[in-house]
């Protein structure tokens, strides 16, 4: 068995998310070395470690954008009353929290729109390992998605059921069973 070469940990946030990373060569070295990304942006003036945990969707139920990206975005078609339809969900994890939650459980989104709960996790988790495959494929283009260590966190105060179910919608999006809880 190959070890691999990044441990990365995805901090999927109530209120914010982002990732850091740090590469087995550098750590052997210096344990402290570890990099985030740094510059998430709100398109103003705003930059920021991580990104505002919003997940949007399009009319037909596609991932469209993540973080600062869905805001904007959003915000342009609310202003243009052109909203009806997408789904937008900001501080959805809390959902997870104490209660039972099933692969087939709903969430609303901001317009009191029901989605797959399991499907709105893994785009967002989805988005933040893209994101950080791009930032590592920038520095060696042959990176690949079992070279990485997968770590996700939760929150020590979840049940097991919800604990499952951030696996569950981790495992959707990277498509094998490659991550720590």
């Amino acid at each position: 068995m190959s070890k691999r070469l990044v441990v990365a940990a995805i901090d999927f946030g109530t209120t914010y998310s982002g990732y850091a990373y740090s590469f087995l060569d550098e750590f052997k070295r210096d344990p402290l070395k570890i990099y985030a990304n740094s510059d998430w942006s709100d398109g103003i003036t705003m930059v920021t470690t991580k990104a505002p945990t919003v997940v949007l969707f399009d009319k037909r139920g596609t991932f469209h954008a993540f973080g600062y990206e869905a805001e904007t975005k959003y915000n342009e078609l609310a202003g243009k009353e052109d909203h009806d339809g997408w789904k937008y969900f900001r501080r959805f994890k809390m959902e997870l929290y104490e209660k039972k939650i099933r692969k087939n459980t709903k969430i609303k989104d901001a317009q009191d729109n029901a989605m797959a709960a399991i499907d709105v996790f893994a785009s967002a988790i989805g988005f933040l390992k893209d994101h950080l495959l791009s930032r590592l494929r920038q520095r060696d283009t042959g990176f690949r998605d079992t070279d990485i260590d997968w770590v996700l966190t939760v929150p020590a105060i979840w049940d097991d059921s919800a604990k499952q179910f951030m696996t569950m919608a981790a495992r959707q999006e990277f498509h094998c069973p490659l991550i720590r809880i």
